[in-house]
């Protein structure tokens, strides 16, 4: 999830929340094969995810037992969503580079080690990743580095990804554009306004990927089987879930963006194309959140 919400002095807390759980996976041998090599490494040194009194108990048993006792409980398969939903984004970052593109902008990366970690594999590409200033702060001083890796901090409550990448030089085209955990904590025109720029920072033959909660009939958004604690931690964080769409309005709803979808992915198409390949077809996943590969569409 992305820091762009969070106050001017501190980083999001889903976000690392999100960081954290997949550190506490990295310990656990059955979810760490979703990890990929490097992620490891990256999240072991930025200490505001593995460091402290956390980063200690997560090598004991009886620790990580209790977290998973307190997930069954308050929402039952998010780890392992977290994990599928990387590990779905990642492969199409790579399908994007595999297809010429040469840039990657992420909006609001929160502590997520994707961009670091492809950097140094891909140097002829530019990997920008924008976000809050407290989180870049916390990621610049702890591990990143590359002519090819690119930190902005900018609060989006203000300013616009577009306007942001802008300031930074040139914006080339085409592009992959990455927005992931981000849309559900903003309001609607907040969301088209997102949209709207990444479907210009993509360009003619880029993508845009953004993942969103599906919303329920009764109009609530929110996983399936989540506790009401954690709607209340998440108010409480000032972080609520504030955005979410019907499935079967996506497509008129993104023509309004610029936008038209190519792939989404859901829970059962996560366990399709990255639990079963790696033999855990039967892991529980948390449902509720989508994913959305699009193309710019001309007007």
């Amino acid at each position: 999830m992305s820091a762009l919400i969070a106050n001017s002095q501190h980083s999001s807390k889903t976000a690392k929340l999100v960081a954290r759980s997949l550190w506490l996976s990295s310990h656990d041998a059955m979810l760490r094969k979703l990890l990929p090599g490097g992620s490891v490494k990256i999240l072991g040194s930025v200490p505001e995810v593995s460091g402290g009194a956390f980063g200690m108990l997560c090598r004991f048993t009886p620790f990580r037992w209790m977290c998973g006792l307190i997930e069954r409980i308050a929402l039952p398969g998010i780890a392992a969503h977290y994990l599928a939903r990387k590990a779905w984004i990642e492969r199409e970052v790579r399908n994007a580079l595999a297809d010429g593109l040469r840039r990657v902008l992420v909006i609001g990366a929160g502590f997520d080690p994707l961009a670091a970690r492809l950097s140094s594999e891909y140097p002829e590409v530019d990997f920008i990743e924008l976000d809050h200033p407290a989180t870049q702060k916390e990621k610049a001083r702890s591990l990143f580095s590359g002519n090819n890796l690119h930190l902005l901090g900018v609060d989006l409550g203000h300013e616009s990804p577009l306007g942001a990448f802008r300031e930074a030089g040139p914006v080339a085209e085409p592009a992959m554009v990455v927005a992931e955990g981000l849309t559900m904590y903003l309001r609607e025109e907040r969301v088209i306004r997102l949209l709207r720029d990444a479907a210009i920072l993509a360009g003619d033959g880029g993508r845009v990927l953004f993942s969103f909660m599906e919303r329920r009939d009764d109009g609530s958004i929110g996983f399936q089987g989540q506790s009401a604690w954690v709607r209340r931690w998440l108010d409480a964080c000032g972080e609520s879930f504030l955005w979410g769409m019907e499935l079967t309005r996506i497509g008129s709803f993104l023509a309004k963006c610029g936008l038209a979808p190519s792939e989404m992915a859901g829970a059962e198409i996560l366990r399709r194309d990255v639990l079963k390949p790696n033999g855990l077809h039967a892991l529980r996943l948390a449902q509720g959140e989508w994913l959305c590969l699009a193309t710019p569409k001309r007007p």
